[in-house]
């Protein structure tokens, strides 16, 4: 039987399909909202240090006067554009003395708006660039299934704010609002600035056909950079050019590999099945059934630029989800053409049911160890009612688990460390140290984790012993930080902290990961 005939069958799956969509519609603002808020309140699990660290924590040491500032932080490397987001909703709890609960919400509610407003416009931008009402109805609830943006979208990342501000200013960039557009793509730009690898692709062609384009362009790149410049003065309390220093450590100095170098391949055999998951196969197959045109050329050449970087990871392509989402959605279009309604429903069940699974584990089960514990420190702290301070330390991989946003308490209730991994800058580098011989303080502790623990704290275990920081970086806690995996694994660190420290609590993380030092449990060890 012929496609052709297949198509006019009353069982075709392209039929029924395409009738389906139409019942459905647009996804409601309604819907979108209360889908987004139950995805953002529901994620229960870590990811990367930078949903914390980069955002919330930098708002919440502007908010409440304490906090981590990483070194990106204290070199001026990022815009505070970003977590400014999270000061209004702080300084709401802040001013109404709101509990511990409503301090860890305000960021959710703030991360659900991010994803709403998103999803609100990735139906118009759909259905304005390619035309096709029921193509932009599917790519809509394709993203709503999406177990990655269930995943990634409702978190604080910087990545997050990214996608939506893409989704928003191409929109009005393709209404021909060129105004907002370029006033949503400089901000995206001063946010994220490699999300400047799309406009460098995109506004050429806008500006040969309206040369004046380039003029409006200009007077909005000032004025964008010159708000980023107030909001950085603000933040810095001195003047800044995040934007220049990025370049310069991630550019001119290459610095970025430092954590990390990944294969030229990694965003097409790694990020892209990564991101799709179950979309994969529907991906693949509407790249391959459809023809050459701009959107293809706007992947391709994202993707190749950002394979030049050496530093790579899976949400630096995560701004071209609505065209990826879009070739899924023509991969099963095509797919409907060949198949009876009957398996085009058995392969949509199919589809969404791994989503299911996947987003359920990845934000229920995946990392929860390294979400839940800085409650779990600041409820023993709060327990103890000790007159002085309490001391905790991470014996683990830096940044593990987020900080004073999720802890919230002061140093003069609790007294919170952990091993540092600032790259090799110029004030921590000693002469002759190359970029791959470089070594920070996690790599030396896990080098050697027990002539770590005697090379660099007392010989008396005992948590009120403080000699002079330049012999001894650091003072035995009251409580210590581990993973199982290290625990377990090595005797000689077992036998000698287990002399003084037993565990207290066992918070279950993972079963595998990326990085082995962090499979198993996370453990709260206590001094005896």
């Amino acid at each position: 039987m012929s496609e052709r005939d297949l198509i006019h069958r009353e069982d075709s799956g392209l039929l029924w399909l395409e009738r389906k969509l139409e019942v459905l519609g647009r996804p409601s603002v309604w819907l979108i909202i209360a889908w987004r808020l139950v995805n953002a309140f529901t994620i229960n699990t870590f990811f990367q240090a930078d949903e914390y660290w980069q955002a919330l924590e930098p708002a919440h040491a502007m908010v409440f006067g304490y906090g981590y500032l990483t070194w990106e932080w204290k070199l001026g490397l990022r815009s505070f554009l970003h977590p400014l987001l999270y000061v209004v909703p702080y300084k709401f709890v802040d001013y109404f003395n709101l509990d511990y609960t409503y301090l860890l919400a305000a960021p959710k509610v703030v991360n659900a708006l991010v994803a709403i407003i998103g999803d609100y416009y990735l139906y118009d931008l759909i259905r304005l660039k390619f035309r096709n009402e029921k193509l932009a109805v599917l790519v809509c609830y394709l993203s709503l299934f999406s177990a990655w943006n269930w995943f990634c979208w409702c978190r604080s990342f910087a990545n997050s704010l990214e996608l939506t501000t893409t989704i928003v200013s191409l929109y009005y960039l393709y209404a021909n609002n060129i105004l907002i557009a370029l006033i949503t793509a400089a901000l995206t730009c001063l946010i994220r600035p490699t999300s400047a690898i799309i406009w460098l692709i995109v506004l050429p062609r806008i500006f040969w056909k309206n040369p004046k384009h380039i003029i409006t362009a200009l007077v909005i790149g000032t004025l964008v950079c010159s708000l980023d410049f107030l909001v950085n003065y603000w933040f810095y309390r001195k003047a800044k050019f995040p934007l220049l220093s990025f370049f310069r450590f991630n550019v001119a100095d290459s610095l970025s590999s430092f954590y990390g170098v990944s294969r030229l391949d990694f965003y097409f055999l790694q990020a892209i099945p990564v991101i799709t998951l179950n979309y994969l196969p529907f991906f693949l197959y509407g790249i391959a059934k459809t023809s050459w045109s701009d959107t293809k050329f706007l992947l391709l050449c994202y993707i190749l630029i950002f394979s030049l970087i050496p530093h790579k990871e899976f949400r630096f392509i995560y701004a071209l989800m609505p065209f990826i989402l879009t070739y899924v959605a023509y991969g099963l279009f095509n797919i409907a053409i060949k198949v009876r309604e009957r398996t085009m429903k058995i392969l949509i069940l199919i589809s969404v049911i791994i989503s299911a699974h996947l987003a359920y584990y990845f934000t229920q089960y995946h990392e929860m160890g390294e979400l839940k514990l800085p409650t779990v420190i600041r409820n023993k702290v709060l327990e103890a009612h000790c007159d002085e301070p309490l001391s905790v330390g991470f014996l683990t991989p830096c940044h593990s688990t987020p900080f004073q946003s999720h802890i919230h308490l002061p140093s003069r209730v609790v007294n919170v460390w952990f091993l540092t991994c600032e790259p090799p800058l110029p004030h921590n580098i000693k002469p002759g140290i190359t970029l791959e011989s470089y070594m920070d303080e996690s790599d030396y502790f896990y080098e050697n984790p027990l002539a770590f623990i005697k090379a660099n704290f007392p010989s008396i275990v005992h948590p009120n012993i403080s000699p002079p920081r330049s012999q001894w970086p650091h003072q035995w806690p009251h409580y210590i930080v581990m993973y199982s995996s290290l625990w377990e694994s090595n005797d000689d660190v077992r036998n000698f902290l287990g002399q003084y420290y037993g565990i207290n609590e066992a918070l279950w993380n993972a079963a595998g990961h990326w990085d082995p030092r962090r499979e198993g449990h996370l453990l709260l060890l206590k001094l005896l």
